[in-house]
Order: C-alpha cells, then structure tokens, then sequence
C-alpha cells in the first residue's frame, strides 16, 4: 500500500490525536495510531485512543495504491514528521510480511521506518446506536464556553458527575455548568437546538479540556449522545467519549434569586487587587475579605503565621445595600475574574454567610448569560 499525502495534513492530525493517547494505557496497541485507507475515495482516517475517548481524522491523499488499514505508533510518527518542511510525503505500509512489517514515510531528504502493529488487535469504538438525542451547536459558543468553565471542576472520587462539565437543554435553554462544591458557573446560552427532546450528559474533564483545541470556530457542530456515549462531529474530525453516569445535582437551587445588595466593578481593576492582596494570605485557604462600603471596595488578606497583611482598594459604581464585608477564597476570586472578558462585573450578595454572584454588568454576546458564584468563609472580626 502507498500514499502520498501533504506533510501538514497529516501532521495536524497526528499531533491532535496525540491528545487524546495514553503511552501508559495497559494496552500496548492503544499507544498506536489505526490508519485505514480507503482507494476509491482517496481518504484516510486516522483514530487515536484511550480506550474511552476515541478520536478521528479524516483527511484527503494526493495518490493512493491499494486500500487496507495498519497501525504505526503515535509518538513515534510525531517525531518523524515534526522537522520536516511542508511538502508531499510518501507513506509505504508493507502489512503482508507479519511480524516483519513496516511503514516507511519518505520526503526528500529522507526516508523513516517504524515497525508496523496488527489492526485485528486495535479495539474500536462502539456504535452510538439509533436511540440518541441530537443536537446541533454552535462550535464557537462551545469552545469559548468549556475554556471558561473546566476551572470550576471538581476532583471529587466520591462524587464522580462533579468532575465533568454538565450540558442540559430543557428545550428552551441551553445551560453548561461546572461545580466543585466550592464554585460554580452557569452558563446559559439562548441556542435554537434542533433536537429530538430536551437532554442532559456530563462531559468527562479530559475531553472538555481537548475539545477546544479541536475545534474550528468557523462551522456548526453535531452533538449525539444516549446515555452513555456521546458523538460530537465536526467536518472531517469526530471524538466519541464515554459520558459520566449519574445525576448532576440541581445548580439552579443555590444560585441565590434576587439578592438584595449588589454593586458594579470594573473587572481589571478588581481582578488586579485581588492578585495583589492573596499572596500574601495564609495558603491554607486563601481568605481574602471583601469590604463592601458606599462608594469603594477593599479587599484584606493577611496570614497570621508569618505576620503579613495587604490591603488594595479600588473605586465601585452603582451601590446598592449596606456596608458588609465577606470572606472569600482569593485564588477562587481571581479564577472567576479572569475567565471573563467584559469589562464591568456585577457582584450581587446577601450578608456574609450566603453565596454570591458575579455576573458580566453588559455581556459581550448578548444571546448568553453567564453566572458565576462563589461560597463565602467565614472568618472572625
């Protein structure tokens, strides 16, 4: 078998299916790369795995001789097309000679062999099934979505569906939300989903953290998911994943409604006084406190241990309640902060001991409104 294909094409795909693979998954196989030709259309599709995420490319050949399909090992064929210039690059997968079989990929300065794995043995994906909800999303509003809200993740072994990123559509929203207990973000886009029922998954926090990077903000993407498994389809790429099973719990009930006080912020400013005050904080739990008066905001931090204190105030708008001061996790403050890309924040809280929210005052994408809300601590005066 022999194909010529552009050493970018290529090279973008392996790399990305790279993401994906474990080099120390208990399979040996699972650390390789399946590639099946396909003559008559001249394609090839490349799959990566973990043995629960499973990610395809498809991408066009220049010339094709014979079809079939061989494995190659992932990090090894990284290597060997990472210094190359673009340029049309021939690929030989001699897979009739058994444990002797090779794949050699020549440019022209060179040529490389790697030994070649039995495709009998790479496991495959199984088939989503015809019983499955579909929905068709933006992929920007995705992307920019899962950036901001894989912060707020948990590492909770006791209680497995916080450590992903919940998507649920009730069939007139769309909400992606992410919680660890402490945080959490609500995202709730005003989407037209062409769909079959309203649904619910729990996205696993690998595939969160790499479908971003996958993909193209220029086109729609294609979300399918039973109960179990999830399809998302892009174009020429496809990542299937096994879902994280169970419940999320109701977000919507700890999001306070109608907090009496709030005030507006400029982001930066608050997002810098922040920076400056939780260094010098005690690192067993960040404490920072709000100071909450008529026209200002300070924020304190100060650890007991080794005699620091910090304090940085900046000037709030709109004020609407009485002086408080709050306890928060600063290095929580700060990630909220700075996942957000508007200038003004709108803080809304209710006394000390009850969560509060931080919203975008003027949002950038209007059809999107984003909530994030923090847990106080409790501190003594």
């Amino acid at each position: 078998m022999k194909i010529v294909v552009s050493k970018t094409v290529i090279e973008k795909a392996v790399s990305n299916i790279c993401r994906v693979i474990n080099s120390k998954n208990a399979l040996p196989i699972l650390g390789d790369i399946l590639c099946q030709v396909n003559e008559q259309d001249k394609m090839m599709t490349l799959t990566g795995s973990d043995s629960e995420i499973y990610l395809l490319y498809t991408i066009s050949l220049k010339e094709v001789e014979g079809g079939g399909e061989f494995c190659v090992d992932a990090g090894f064929l990284k290597k060997a097309l990472a210094e190359l210039k673009e340029q049309p690059v021939e690929i030989i997968a001699d897979t009739e000679n058994g444990l002797a079989a090779k794949f050699r990929l020549k440019h022209e300065t060179g040529e490389t062999e790697i030994p070649l794995e039995n495709a009998d043995e790479y496991p495959r994906s199984q088939d989503i099934g015809d019983d499955y909800i579909l929905w068709n999303l933006d992929s920007g509003m995705v992307k920019r979505t899962l950036k901001r809200s894989l912060f707020a993740t948990a590492n909770d072994d006791l209680r497995p569906v916080m450590n992903g990123i919940c998507f649920n559509y009730d069939g007139n929203h769309l909400d992606i939300v992410a919680s660890n207990g402490h945080v959490l973000i609500r995202n709730t886009e005003n989407v037209d989903i062409t769909t079959n029922q309203p649904g619910s998954f729990i996205m696993q926090k690998k595939v969160a953290k790499i479908l971003p990077e996958l993909l193209d903000t220029d086109s729609e993407i294609d979300v399918l998911f039973n109960e179990k498994q999830c399809r998302i389809e892009q174009e020429l790429m496809t990542i299937q994943f096994r879902l994280i099973e169970g419940k999320y719990p109701n977000y919507n009930s700890v999001i306070p409604d109608n907090a009496p006080y709030s005030f507006d912020a400029d982001r930066e400013s608050m997002l810098k006084a922040a920076r400056n005050v939780v260094s010098f904080t005690n690192s067993s739990n960040r404490l920072v406190v709000m100071g909450i008066e008529s026209q200002k905001l300070t924020l304190y931090g100060e650890d007991y241990d080794f005699s620091f204190k910090s304090t940085d105030s900046i000037g709030i708008e709109n004020p609407h309640g009485n002086d408080m001061r709050i306890g928060v996790n600063g290095e929580s403050l700060i990630n909220e902060l700075s996942r957000l890309a508007e200038q003004t924040v709108t803080v809304n809280y209710t006394d000390r001991s009850r969560a509060f929210t931080i919203n975008p005052t003027d949002p950038i994408c209007k059809d999107e409104e984003i909530t994030m809300l923090l847990m106080p601590l409790l501190f003594n005066e």
